[in-house]
């Protein structure tokens, strides 16, 4: 018989966590048309295009640019020009920390606000948008925990005080400015052990898959060279006491038949749904209330209907739209009602999302 999740049968809380995965496709389907300043989001294949390091990569010696993990891999083991080894870690530094989210909200704000301090968000990226995002709705509502599993451009650390922040915040404890996060690992040998930062990341991504109810992996392809994090990732859903009676999504472009080759492990029976983006998913439709809407429906076959997020032009109006929800958490008592929507002015949104990055 399996473990029933954390679940109040009379205040319809459930307290075990959605925990949700992120790759570069995450970024990519959030911004399709660059960040605020149009600068494009690079896959690991176009990333020496974009760093402007194609022609030094070839002259090196290595016939395929494009397969930059194993480049760096190469540099990395043999010792061998360590002028461009370097060159590619400042590149890579330099331009992710120049991207930034636009003004109007993004699928990054809207994941952001649809889950909870009890439900965890891990990336596998770079770039600062999620730390972006989750510091600007900072703005009375309690926010997902996060992970940073490679590291990240938008993330400090104090080694001394094994402590986190954001990059250009200074450690409580000791005061001094937090270091840059490590982001570049030899591909062969990817021994997030060796770094207490990564290693802690995983720690925290383990613990809370060890007690999900839910899980959804959103535009990570789940490469090759990071088996070894498939493998991690996999022991910790598939031991997890809830596995037989939980959920997992994946969002991916990807055909149903490759992704249901790459992720079987994952799946226990049919408990799971493919999707070719975020929005007809359990967190997009119940913002805030996908793992109590789950419940709801597969263990008390009472389902709530659908609470979609609002299309809004700020993210006053996005505040305003989940405030229904902050009240209720607050309260201690979830009704599975929907927001009502915000009276917007269609030409007033129309102005805002034209003019907003």
């Amino acid at each position: 018989m399996p473990t029933l999740p954390d679940f109040n049968w009379t205040t319809h809380i459930n307290n075990s966590p959605h925990v949700v995965i992120l790759g570069a496709g995450a970024s990519k389907a959030a911004l399709p048309r660059g960040d605020a300043n149009g600068k494009k989001i690079p896959l690991m294949q176009d990333l020496a295009k974009y760093l402007g390091l194609r022609s030094e990569i070839k002259h090196a010696g290595f016939a395929d640019p494009r397969d930059f993990e194993s480049v760096y891999d190469n540099l990395e083991n043999t010792g061998r020009n360590p002028k461009l080894k370097l060159n590619i870690e400042t590149a890579v530094q330099s331009y992710f920390e120049s991207l930034s989210l636009p003004k109007r909200p993004t699928l990054y704000d809207y994941l952001i606000l649809s889950l909870r301090e009890k439900d965890l968000i891990a990336t596998f990226n770079w770039d600062p948008f999620l730390a972006q995002a989750f510091r600007r709705n900072l703005k009375g509502q309690a926010l997902p925990q996060l992970a940073f599993l490679h590291g990240n451009v938008g993330i400090g650390v104090c080694t001394a005080d094994r402590g986190k922040g954001f990059k250009d915040s200074v450690c409580p404890r000791c005061g001094k400015p937090l270091e840059a996060t490590k982001l570049l690992y030899p591909v062969s040998s990817k021994n997030y052990n060796a770094d207490p930062f990564i290693s802690n990341e995983w720690l925290v991504l383990k613990r809370f898959l060890d007690r999900a109810y839910m899980l959804t992996i959103f535009g990570y392809s789940a490469p090759k060279t990071d088996t070894a994090a498939v493998d991690l990732m996999s022991g910790a859903w598939t031991t997890n006491k809830f596995f037989e009676l939980g959920q997992v999504n994946i969002v991916d472009v990807k055909s149903e038949g490759v992704l249901e080759k790459t992720w079987q492990p994952f799946f226990c029976r049919d408990h799971y749904g493919l999707y070719r983006d975020l929005q007809p998913t359990w967190i997009m439709r119940f913002p805030r209330r996908s793992c109590e809407a789950f419940a709801m429906a597969t263990l008390q076959n009472d389902p709530w209907p659908d609470n979609k997020f609002q299309k809004l032009g700020s993210l006053e109006d996005l505040h305003a739209w989940i405030a229904p929800l902050i009240a209720e958490e607050r309260v201690g008592n979830f009704t599975g009602t929907p927001c009502p929507r915000i009276p917007t002015c269609w030409f007033q949104n129309f102005w805002r999302s034209a003019h907003a990055d």
